[in-house]
């Protein structure tokens, strides 16, 4: 064991890590058994340094495997070893683990956990533990991902993989680290069954120096960053054997799911809503509003139960007349409807912001876990999604904006289908209020408008409540301010324009003088500091949808009473459009107009322009928190 790192009291490269893997390793080959058949063998080696009590838990390991029925389908871990690291009277001392502490219990369904803890561990102190997990091919048939980046940072993380020649994996990197070691080479492999016995390819990949992985603002979901291996079997070719070919399409992936009884065949169950389509029929007069009937109906009949999978669980039919389904349920129900009509409607399967990135060169089922409906009419597309009670027509909730979908349509191919945000995140804020310097107040009225994303925001969470619990979150918003009058118009009769808010207000500055009064006219929606801490960034910024925010305050000076100094107006752009911000004040007679106007139209972008955006909301705060002084003129 290397002194020094046992002696280390901070990491050099980022003196706020509570702990360090000095060294992650894991390597991957293949061996025949005659009880399980082709086996995994994953050996794994941890050393990792101790600096903060906070990262004591780290030497408590839990490590699941699959226990299945009969040996052919149960994992095996073994050979596990830990040794704990300490500088006792100048000397490095080593504690070896106790094996029969090492316990293994039921963990869920056929997983069990093994357990153990490395003694002696202590604020200081390095741990280390090895062990090999054995895994029949039948249990699962690719090496786990294996990520080089931790909560924590990284000097050495390791990852070698022997590929047999009658296995073929497709290899995909991700992430925004930068490989240390990259290689491959021919080599031989030699199995108790001879006719596996030829060659392979043995691949070494290395990130050095890897920082904490930190859970940035404006991204999708951790693993999306985390720089990582990935490995998706593509072809078992055994000697004397048939070949099985894994390399899935995205042809094949819309065929199993239009065969699937969960999913195509539930999407041809329509009768239960040929009623409802008779009506919408006498009813609506073009297809616009047929589509638009059909998606109030099912905004309206259908509660979301919150789950995102692929798959109806009891029915259409019985989701239909429950009135309650999840995401799947609902969105087939409204394309079967739409199709009822005679709407070109096919369903669009996409993965969620929080279950990770959509990857078109990977078709996989299991990486989608939700459905939204498509429609197309006189050649403009819409995107439904009739789980969001307050949506507006064509407004996707936040959690289904993660760049692209594929759609499953029923004739023909599909196609990848960019999914945009139809609206952006849209506030508007006024104040109109009388400055009383006498009284150390101001009191005026406050109004916000509430559109786009941020109307459906507002609606989901207190269009149900009762309207003190509104009340009070304005209140808290503002706590300065006394409050009175509150007034919501539009809360959900229209979802096609805002919600608007107004009160009356009063504020008042216990340090105000009658001569020098200072207030910051930014009375809300003042943004007081950078959501973009980071000095670096390597991940791209992810924002959902654009962004608008307007403040407007419009006060009165009362007779005597100038405005010391005018403030330098501000205009900040971001390159190519991306985003603009413009500060403004206008004083005509007794009357100060302040205004504030950040745009965000862009809503992604890569690391190399974090900087920039950086500075953008860096200049937003600085004005922002700019007072206003107001002096009693000299007589």
């Amino acid at each position: 064991m290397d002194r020094a790192a046992v002696e280390m009291t901070a990491f050099q490269g980022d003196s706020s890590a509570a702990a360090v893997y000095l060294y992650d390793f894991g390597e991957v080959s293949y061996r025949y058994d005659d009880i399980r058949g082709l086996v995994m063998v994953m050996e794994s080696w941890i050393r990792i340094k101790i600096l903060k009590e906070s990262a004591l838990d780290r030497a408590s390991i839990a490590i699941n495997t699959y226990e299945g029925s009969g040996p052919e389908n149960q994992e095996m871990l073994d050979d596990i070893q830990g040794y704990t690291y300490n500088i006792e009277n100048g000397q490095v001392v080593r504690t070896a683990m106790d094996r029969k502490s090492i316990k293994r219990e039921k963990a869920t369904g056929k997983y069990y956990a093994y357990k153990f803890n490395l003694a002696n561990a202590r604020k200081g102190s390095v741990i280390e533990y090895s062990y090999r997990r054995t895994t029949p091919l039948t249990v699962r048939d690719k090496p786990a991902p294996w990520s080089f980046q931790a909560s924590v940072p990284s000097k050495w993380s390791e990852f070698r993989i022997t590929i047999p020649f009658f296995l073929e994996y497709k290899t995909t990197m991700s992430g925004y680290l930068p490989l240390y070691i990259s290689e491959q080479e021919p080599t031989d492999v030699h199995f108790s069954l001879s006719k596996l016995n030829g060659r392979g390819v043995a691949y070494r990949f290395v990130v050095k120096d890897a920082p904490a992985f930190v859970n940035e603002p404006f991204i999708t979901t951790e693993s999306d960053y985390l720089s990582k291996v990935n490995f998706e079997l593509s072809v078992i070719q055994v000697p004397g054997e048939i070949s099985k070919h894994f390399s899935n399409t995205w042809d094949n992936v819309e065929k199993t799911l239009n065969e699937a009884s969960w999913f195509g065949v539930e999407l041809r169950k329509s009768s239960f809503l040929k009623a409802k389509r008779d009506e919408i029929i006498q009813t609506a007069k073009t297809p616009e509003e047929k589509m638009e009937l059909a998606y109030r109906h099912l905004q309206s009949h259908m509660k979301w139960d919150g789950s995102s999978y692929l798959g109806s669980r009891d029915g259409v039919k019985k989701a239909y007349e429950n009135k309650a389904g999840n995401a799947t349920e609902v969105n087939l129900i409204l394309t079967s409807l739409l199709r009822e009509l005679d709407l070109n409607a096919d369903p669009v399967i996409l993965s969620t912001r929080s279950n990770g990135r959509f990857l078109k060169e990977i078709p996989l089922l299991e990486s989608c876990n939700y459905v939204v409906s498509h429609v197309e009419i006189a050649g403009k597309e819409y995107f439904l999604d009739a789980t969001q009670p307050y949506a507006k027509l064509g407004l996707l909730p936040e959690h289904a904006l993660n760049g692209y979908g594929r759609l499953v349509p029923k004739k023909g191919a599909g196609r990848f289908l960019d999914i945009k945000p139809l609206d952006a995140q849209t506030r508007l804020e006024m104040v109109n209020a009388n400055i009383l310097p006498e009284d150390g107040s101001i009191k005026g009225s406050y109004s916000i408008s509430y559109a786009g994303y941020e109307a459906l925001r507002w609606r989901d969470k207190y269009v149900k409540e009762p309207d003190d619990i509104y009340h009070e979150a304005l209140k808290k918003r503002s706590p300065e301010w006394k409050i009175s009058n509150i007034a919501v118009k539009n809360r959900n009769e229209d979802l096609k324009t805002a919600v608007n808010v107004a009160c009356d207000f009063e504020f008042e500055d216990e340090n105000a003088s009658p001569d020098l009064f200072y207030f910051n006219p930014i009375m809300a929606g003042r943004w007081e500091s950078n959501p973009l801490k980071s000095k670096e960034r390597i991940y791209p910024l992810d924002f959902t949808s654009g962004m608008s925010e307007s403040f407007i305050g419009n006060y009165k000076l009362p007779a005597g009473y100038v405005l010391e100094e005018m403030p330098k107006a501000e205009m900040v752009t971001l390159p190519e459009k991306a985003g603009k911000f413009v500060y403004q004040v206008r004083q005509a007679g007794d009357m100060i107009q302040v205004s504030s106007v950040l745009v965000l139209s862009k809503t992604n972008f890569p690391a190399e322009e974090y900087h920039d955006v950086k500075e953008f909301f860096e200049r937003v705060v600085q004005k922002h928190a700019q007072p206003l002084v107001i002096k009693k003129k000299a007589n």
